[in-house]
């Protein structure tokens, strides 16, 4: 799978080879045993890192939404897709758990992979 990383957050630098194969590892686990009812064809996968500020324009954006979310993902089919991850919201959420940014961070890259393979919230 070709993967993409990218941080557009303002000032964090989050440690992106190792979040890269972590990624990487999840995505080659979901698609060695698929949950049921999930067809992982990940071939390529973008992955950005935002501020909430961005978020927040995009959650507007695309879903009509105010204020950031934690995740936004987007399938384009044939194999493709991309996961926006705020940031800001995962050191929020991160603290409020008493866990690492990059556990959060790696929770929010499963849940995108998840619906990118077919999986909804519902």
């Amino acid at each position: 799978m070709k993967l993409t990383l990218t941080n557009l957050h303002p000032f964090l630098r989050p440690p992106l080879r190792e979040w890269r194969q972590r990624t990487l590892r999840l995505a080659r686990a979901l698609q060695s045993e698929p949950p049921r009812g999930c067809v992982p064809d990940l071939r390529e996968l973008g992955v950005a890192l935002l501020g909430d500020g961005r978020m927040a324009a995009m959650n507007w954006r695309h879903l009509r939404h105010c204020g950031p979310t934690d995740i936004l993902t987007f399938p384009y089919g044939l194999g493709r897709g991309e996961i926006f991850i705020s940031l800001d919201t995962a050191a929020r959420q991160a603290r409020a758990h008493r866990q690492t940014l990059e556990d959060e961070v790696i929770l929010y890259l499963a849940h995108g992979l998840l619906h990118l393979a077919g999986l909804d919230d519902h």
